[in-house]
């Protein structure tokens, strides 16, 4: 490649590997019209000042030679100035924008491609040193990329679907725990950091609205949610309420149930929030240990199927739950006693909650078996499998949805 140099106002050749050879090396590209590019060259100056033997810095512009030239002329830069009329360079490193650096160390290796103000005293002395040195990369993007957006890289993702017959009924979460990102706070010094990144990914079919809020608000029972009869539609099971849901969301952001919340209220026109009402209740108060029955996650005897079925009539589960998950078990089922008992009924149905303070994990192996449909006869049954009951009075916490 045959580069040239403008030395006293004139093109001469320029040995690019002669002239950098076990030096470190900057090769800045810049303009005389970008702003960014002539403020960078005083740090590139004070940088030269510290490494006068050490550092070549080459800075490579393509247009404008008379005003390149003058540009050169007024200011007294300690740089090495190459006219690239024909962009050879830039096909080398190929770029979208300026100022764009790249930093290169004494065996020729390129350590990044950056914006100049990471390249600091501290980084040239690292490699001064032999060291290995991590600044951020500046990526060159395709103008395709920009609209095909790379997916991995997303901190948020939502999309909501229709529901499509034959699709499952099913909820699927998966966490990726401390994934390395940097993340980049300026354009100069150490204006960045390394940290690790949570991602929640959640995909859901087959759930109307109000089911996919249950799995926002931490699977609380969908008899704990409180709104007006023109939302009906929320729980409803008719194709057309019934959606796919793909979701994911650093935690970078925050909280990735809240971040769900506010999309799911964005969507569909809502307001939801979480108040406490005052009303009659259950707690789950002791959890007694059975052979056969209950044991401790961590010291099971018995053999769990990872099953669970239930109906009016009958509540057979043999898996893992924790405190808070068999309360919702039991409200779940005390939920299902009052629609068998008031089918047709509505006035009539009483939905008891059920809380829990106990804590824990427990592996579940029992199997339930009532017809009378009475509340005091499922209670004194789950009593005789180790899980007592007291009726309570005060505030439980429900979620209000608005329009």
């Amino acid at each position: 490649m045959n580069l040239k140099q403008i030395s006293n106002g004139v093109l001469t050749d320029y040995d690019f590997v002669k002239r950098s050879e076990g030096k470190i090396t900057i090769i800045e590209f810049w303009e005389t019209w970008c702003a960014p590019c002539i403020e960078g060259m005083g740090h590139l100056k004070a940088l030269k000042s510290k490494f006068p033997d050490s550092l070549e810095i080459i800075c490579i512009s393509s247009d404008g030679i008379d005003k390149t030239i003058d540009f050169i002329t007024k200011n007294d830069f300690p740089f090495t100035f190459i006219h690239d009329d024909e962009k050879s360079l830039k096909k080398i490193f190929p770029h979208q924008g300026i100022p764009h650096t790249i930093l290169i160390d004494k065996k020729g290796q390129i350590k990044s491609q950056t914006y100049v103000g990471f390249v600091t005293e501290q980084v040239l002395t690292e490699l001064d040193n032999g060291n290995q040195v991590n600044l951020p990369m500046k990526k060159n993007f395709d103008p395709s990329e920009l609209i095909n957006v790379n997916k991995s890289n997303s901190l948020i993702k939502f999309e909501l679907l229709r529901h499509e017959l034959g699709e499952p009924n099913s909820i699927s979460e998966a966490i990726n725990v401390d994934r390395p990102v940097q993340i980049i706070t300026g354009y100069s010094g150490k204006a960045y950091y390394d940290t690790l990144e949570t991602i929640t990914q959640c995909t859901i079919t087959g759930r109307n609205a109000l089911e996919i809020y249950q799995y926002a608000y931490d699977d609380i029972p969908l008899s704990r949610f409180i709104y007006d009869n023109n939302l009906g539609y929320l729980n409803s099971s008719l194709p057309n309420f019934l959606y796919k849901m793909n979701f994911s969301a650093s935690n970078l952001l925050g909280d990735a149930k809240e971040i769900l919340i506010n999309q799911l209220n964005s969507i569909w026109g809502l307001k939801t929030k979480i108040i406490e009402k005052e009303c009659t209740y259950y707690e789950l108060v002791s959890i007694n240990l059975k052979e056969d029955t209950i044991m401790t996650e961590s010291n099971p005897t018995i053999e769990i199927k990872r099953s669970t079925s239930r109906s009016a009539l009958e509540l057979t589960t043999s898996d893992i739950f924790t405190a808070e998950s068999i309360a919702k078990l039991i409200e779940d089922q005390f939920v299902f006693l009052q629609d068998y008992k008031y089918w047709n009924q509505q006035e009539n149905k009483i939905y008891f909650p059920v809380t829990t303070n106990l804590s824990g994990k427990y592996a579940l192996n029992i199997s339930i078996n009532d017809e009378s449909s009475s509340l005091d006869n499922w209670i004194e049954l789950l009593a005789k499998n180790g899980l007592s009951l007291e009726r309570k009075h005060g505030k439980v916490k429900y979620i209000q949805i608005e329009r």
